[in-house]
């Protein structure tokens, strides 16, 4: 029955408290104690307002009332809610973009770093793309939009952020190829302008090379008149609706349109053909740098790692299409001739010099090849060295469950995005330091600035005995370690073996004397034990818990009750159940079957008498039933003498108590009675007869001499 009692307790103030139960006795003992801590918690989390944890340049703005943004260059951009705090455990934050008119434009549910307390939302996409996150909208910046978030506790409680106006430029408007200059023409399409520009059209051909286009914009449109409009070329003249930008550029190169807020955006794209008056520009088809410590390479972006510094750069090679000009190969960031191109030949080698250091840093070289005059230009090529040898990830700490062998992992990435997201976190591992391998690469859980977590399932490890150790990884293979744990993981039950009297016991065997019988546990990686073993069967269907004892050779000797012998071989055999588990929780059973004897048993002939509870005796005097047996020896074969303590057992399925002795033994019970051998060691002759009258039927039994003397 249970009892129990309700409890008002007075309103309190939020906090952990812990409610503590004692169960007293009529003596007002304290016979149980119980403890229960829990949590009050009615106030949403706490934290800082919206911000982006670094400056992305291009002229945007992330602080004041109302923010500026764009797409940057390849660097992910992010909005962050730093500092979180709660009592009862923060649950999840999410973030909306409103519409000037109330409405919902988009909503994201934020990550969040248990490591720092951040939550962040991506604006742009990063990772070498110049793109908008899918969740931001499509707009020219001609839209006041504002965020707003929510932060949710696992109470239950809502905190809503105060919300952030901002203006985005994802577009790059509305602008227009509108003309191609040509000296030849008397007329002009662009107003203000009476000769020299005729209309553009794909595919037309031009006389001249370097060709100019004339590019027609809104004003709104132009970074003149507007942060966030177009940015190219110079300005040729304009109305007052337009201005009209022109651009020179060598036909088959290309230039850059910027959108406002970011690198680049605008399409560039031009399709004119040259006539056979106009000479071709250089055309590069590729390029091979040396670097001492690496040989030959013609990667855009180089990142040089701890083994391939210090070195430095001792040569490039350029391949181009030939020309009827001599063509120069220049080095434009340092500022030098490199190697020129005969006439009709197709490459060139010469000196390229700059040392790295170890330590961290980014340069950007870039080539071109021209004509003698400078007219004529190929497309530029960079290359970027990258080097990072001591900006190196450094695990803080990690949170482990032991109940679902989960683990969260927290690391900081100093530098991390630096240089367009080169820099960053490449990999978190668990290692085994006893066979030096990896078991498991974690999954990025969240991120924040230049914090990340990563999640661990330990139990996909296999089974086996580690001693296991964090390793974080960035994109220049540097590395820090931070020891974790040791680790079993056993997932095999225990095995269980019988063994009598020294040897094997097999299946449908006799045993005599259940003492005999070991049971050895083994398992080989975790402790095992017995938890548990049960005899069922024999000639009384028996099904009973033994207890066991733990011997020195580490086997279970089971303790078992008094038992009656297997009468029957084929029905009365007992079976022997062995339940065991290790320290990892698995279980394993066994069982075996065998007949059971006692030793020194003696097997009695069925006695029969009448169903009074009375001794009866024959007509000769002596007693009608009668339990004998011959004369009883020691352990030294000298005979048993005098009284001695026998214990008999009634079947628990007779159908009568039996009276020996003066003694009324029923059945399932055992009792003590004394049997006088006399002084010259008598054969065993004891009366016995129902305990009831009346009742028909068998009732079984066993007289034990547990010691002769």
């Amino acid at each position: 029955m249970f009892y129990g009692k309700t409890v008002t307790i007075p309103p309190i103030s939020d906090g952990r408290y812990t409610i503590k139960s004692e169960i007293l006795d009529s003596k007002s003992t304290v016979v149980s104690t119980t403890s229960h801590p829990f949590i009050i918690d009615t106030v949403g989390p706490t934290s800082d307002n919206f911000s982006v944890p670094w400056i992305p340049g291009y002229n945007m703005v992330v602080t004041g009332p109302r923010w500026e943004l764009g797409q940057g260059q390849e660097s992910a951009i992010n909005l962050a809610i730093k500092n979180i705090n709660d009592l009862s455990g923060f649950d999840k934050a999410i973030v909306q973009i409103i519409k000037p008119d109330g409405s919902i434009q988009s909503s994201y549910t934020m990550a969040y770093d248990d490591g720092s307390r951040a939550a962040t939302a991506p604006i742009t996409k990063g990772g070498g793309a110049i793109a908008k996150a899918t969740w931001m909208p499509v707009s020219d910046a001609d839209v006041e939009f504002r965020f707003r978030a929510f932060l949710y506790d696992k109470a239950g409680n809502v905190t809503q952020v105060p919300d952030q106006k901002f203006v985005f430029d994802s577009s790059a408007g509305e602008y227009e190829l509108f003309a191609v200059a040509d000296p030849n023409s008397s007329t002009s399409v662009v107003p203000g302008i009476s000769s020299g520009y005729i209309k553009y059209s794909a595919g037309m051909t031009v006389n001249t090379n370097p060709v100019t286009l004339v590019y027609k914009i809104p004003k709104h449109n132009y970074r003149a008149y507007n942060k966030a409009g177009l940015s190219f070329g110079s300005l040729l003249t304009e109305d007052n609706s337009y201005v009209y930008i022109k651009q020179s550029t060598p036909v088959g190169t290309s230039f850059t349109i910027h959108n406002g807020y970011q690198y680049g955006g605008g399409n560039a794209s031009y399709n004119v053909k040259l006539s056979s008056i106009a000479p071709k520009s250089p055309s590069i088809k590729s390029y091979s740098a040396n670097f001492s410590t690496i040989g030959d390479f013609s990667a855009g972006t180089m990142k040089f790692t701890n083994i391939d510094l210090p070195g430095e750069y001792q040569s490039i090679t350029v391949f181009v299409d030939p020309r009827d000009y001599v063509q120069s190969f220049y080095n434009l960031t340092q500022g030098y001739e490199v190697c020129t191109i005969e006439p009709g030949e197709s490459s060139c080698t010469g000196p390229f010099s700059y040392a790295i250091k170890k330590g961290n840093g980014y340069i950007a070289h870039y080539f071109i090849v021209r004509n003698q005059d400078k007219t004529l230009t190929s497309n530029q090529f960079e290359i970027r060295s990258i080097w990072n040898t001591d900006l190196i990830p450094k695990i803080t700490g990690y949170d482990y469950k032991e109940e679902n062998k989960s683990v969260l992992v927290y690391v900081t990435q100093p530098g991390n995005g630096n240089w367009r997201d080169v820099l960053m976190l490449s990999k978190l591992e668990i290692l085994d330091t006893i066979s030096n391998t990896v078991l498991l690469t974690g999954t990025k859980a969240a991120m924040s600035g230049e914090d990340y977590t990563y999640a661990f399932d330990l139990s996909a490890i296999p089974e086996g005995k580690y001693d296991l150790t964090f390793r974080a990884t960035d994109t220049f293979n540097n590395s820090s370690q931070l020891p974790f744990r040791s680790l079993i993981i056993d997932n095999s039950p225990p095995s269980i073996s019988f063994s009598y009297e020294g040897k094997p016991l097999l299946s449908e065997s006799t045993v005599y004397g259940l003492e005999n019988i070991s049971v050895a546990v083994s398992d080989a990686l975790s402790k095992s034990k017995i938890s548990q073993m049960v005899l069922q069967g024999g000639p009384a269907s028996d099904d009973v818990e033994l207890g066991f004892t733990h011997n020195t050779d580490g086997s279970y000797t089971p303790l078992y009750p008094r038992l009656f012998p297997s009468l029957d071989e084929k029905t009365d055999k007992y079976t022997l159940v062995v339940k065991a588990i290790d320290d990892a929780g698995n279980e394993s059973s066994k069982s075996i079957r065998f007949a059971y004897y006692p030793k020194n048993l003696i097997v009695l002939d069925k006695l029969n008498t009448l169903a009074v509870n009375k001794p009866l005796n024959l007509s000769s005097g002596e007693p009608l039933a009668v339990l004998k047996a011959s004369q009883l020896r020691r352990n030294d074969g000298s005979l048993a003498k005098g009284v001695q303590t026998a214990l008999i057992t009634v079947r628990g399925d007779s159908a009568f108590p039996i009276s020996v002795i003066g003694n009324l033994v029923s059945p399932g019970e055992t009792k003590e009675i004394q049997i006088d051998l006399g002084s010259v060691g008598n054969d065993v002759v004891v009366p016995i007869f129902p305990g009831v009258s009346g009742v028909v039927g068998a009732s079984g039994f066993i007289v034990e001499f547990p010691q002769l003397k």
